[in-house]
């Protein structure tokens, strides 16, 4: 067998993420030349170029909605991914490393540079909660295939799990209520609200 390497050249500086779409008949590459780039993977030519005000952080893309989600300074954009066209545009409170839109579009969520997470209604654009869980920038987040939990990794080193819906009894999770505990074990865990253990 032999193997064969085609080279696609276009940006004028490093690639930081390259990824198959469009049921691999399509390239996506974003580099650090503030452009975002669709080739055809037959031809190895350029279908079409998003270019950007700065460096973009991340992409993601969705096989299923045909949706891309692209981050870049504090910006979550979301495009068609076969017509590149925008959809929308979120601005976030601090610079964004990457986001993750729920399987079912109802939200999605982002992290970045102050170490929060942010969840966001992909409808409205209302931020839903925020909330600080590392210690370090956070740079990459994505949802599970299912929706149920995602998942975000930071330069503290750590990757969380994160419940969608806190509380639902899922995989390792488990909704423990006082009431369904020892009294001795009731008093010296809770007050009065219940805890999630994982």
């Amino acid at each position: 067998a032999r193997l064969t390497i085609d080279l696609i050249a276009g940006h004028s500086s490093a690639i930081k993420k390259s990824l198959w779409c469009n049921d691999d008949s399509q390239i996506l590459s974003a580099a650090e030349d503030k452009t975002v780039r669709l080739w055809d993977s037959r031809s190895m030519e350029e279908v079409k170029t998003l270019t950007f005000d700065t460096s973009v952080s991340s992409m993601e893309y969705l096989a299923d909605g045909e949706t891309l989600v692209i981050t870049y300074g504090k910006t979550i954009a979301f495009y068609n991914a076969l017509s590149l066209d925008l959809i929308k545009t979120v601005e976030a409170p601090a610079p964004i490393n990457s986001a993750s839109l729920h399987p079912e579009k109802d939200f999605f969520v982002a992290g970045g540079d102050d170490f929060k997470l942010y969840k966001f209604d992909y409808s409205t654009k209302e931020e839903l909660e925020s909330y600080k869980g590392h210690f370090g920038p956070v740079h990459c987040v994505r949802f599970s295939p299912d929706g149920e939990l995602y998942a975000s990794g930071s330069e503290d080193g750590t990757l969380r799990l994160w419940q969608t819906a806190v509380g639902k009894t899922y995989g390792l999770w488990k909704c423990v209520l006082p009431e369904d505990l020892g009294t001795e074990n009731s008093e010296q865990l809770y007050s009065s609200t219940p805890e999630i253990k994982a």
